[in-house]
């Protein structure tokens, strides 16, 4: 998720005729595209920085989660292998195969600072650290069509993170932002049957995670 502004000017840069100094930027993930935070989504994600100084700048952003088709094709197959190999085990071996379709809508939220290390460059260029919070809520309804089964999953999703990355501007307004981190995950998963009545919650996994991404952006 990131943000950039190209913070070149001075008074002294000005007057020698540069162009005065960009402090925003909109940005987008591509990587989202093709697959998103959550299992069975991509993100079509999009991100605004503004510099506060010379050394640090803070960013939000937006992602709306779709369906994955390629990753819900995947993984369906694997779900419907698993239930062919219960059914055949349980003496129902003329089932061969059955359809698993999952649709996924969801929506997410960031807010990050961003502290800017390099001595020779100010922000937003060079490498930072970043404190970095997103906030996830996503629904998960998945239906088995040839056993007519349908369920439902909602998750919530609460990640802390510090990130490390480097941000460059090339040219005079593109802008390319590389990162990683680690983090602390909340995540509560209930699931609900066809009727939307609830019907349990997930054990919850490890609390750890591991981020990176790479966002790219124009500055203005």
């Amino acid at each position: 998720m990131g943000a950039c502004l190209l913070l070149s000017g001075t008074a002294a840069g000005q007057s020698a005729g540069l162009p005065a100094p960009k402090r925003n930027i909109v940005k987008l993930a591509p990587l989202g595209w093709i697959h998103g935070q959550l299992p069975f989504s991509v993100e079509s994600r999009m991100g605004y920085e503004r510099v506060l100084g010379t050394r640090s700048s803070v960013a939000v952003g937006y992602s709306y989660l779709g369906t994955n088709h390629p990753f819900n094709f995947i993984g369906g197959a694997s779900l419907s292998a698993a239930i062919t190999t219960a059914l055949a085990a349980g003496g129902h071996a003329r089932v061969a195969w059955t359809d698993v379709n999952t649709r996924t809508v969801g929506h997410r939220f960031q807010v990050q600072y961003k502290y800017y290390l390099s001595k020779r460059k100010p922000a937003p260029e060079g490498f930072y650290l970043s404190p970095h919070y997103s906030y996830t809520t996503a629904t998960y309804r998945s239906e088995v069509k040839d056993l007519g089964i349908r369920f439902g999953i909602k998750t919530t999703n609460h990640n802390y993170n510090l990130l490390f990355g480097f941000q460059e501007v090339l040219g005079r307004h593109l802008v390319v932002d590389v990162f990683t981190g680690l983090g602390y995950r909340d995540k509560t998963e209930k699931t609900y049957d066809a009727n939307d009545q609830y019907t349990g919650t997930a054990d919850k996994k490890s609390p750890l995670k591991v981020s990176s991404g790479l966002n790219v952006g124009w500055a203005f």
